[in-house]
């Protein structure tokens, strides 16, 4: 079973994409966090195969939580989220797996499911 971890600051946000990831991938489990210091907290203490981060969040930023994951040697999609268009160039360059303004769309959600979430093909 897949799990996805989630950290978004703004409840009704937090509830939406947990709502909306369960249906795109409804044989995942979910967990969310508030803030990025949270967030890690279930990393370590969860399997993970997918976070979905946002940005700006009280106590570790999104790519504070990203640095901190890989510094851990986490290696799956880490997606990160914003408003913010100033903060793409160094979401992308702190290694982020991608981008997306938000709201996110239901379209984007099940790309999002469907391009990281996928298990890997073998040849």
């Amino acid at each position: 079973m897949p799990h996805i971890i989630i950290a978004e600051d703004e409840d009704d946000v937090r509830e939406f994409l947990t709502r909306a990831f369960s249906r795109a991938a409804p044989e995942a489990q979910i967990i969310s966090a508030a803030n990025g210091a949270s967030a890690l907290d279930l990393v370590q203490a969860h399997e993970c195969h997918l976070l979905i981060s946002d940005q700006r969040m009280p106590t570790m930023t999104g790519i504070d939580l990203l640095r901190a994951v890989r510094a851990c040697g986490y290696v799956f999609p880490f997606i990160m989220l914003s408003a913010d268009a100033t903060v793409e160039a160094a979401a992308l360059q702190a290694g982020v797996t991608a981008f997306f303004y938000k709201p996110l769309s239901l379209r984007q959600i099940r790309e999002i499911v469907a391009t990281w979430l996928a298990p890997p093909t073998y040849v």
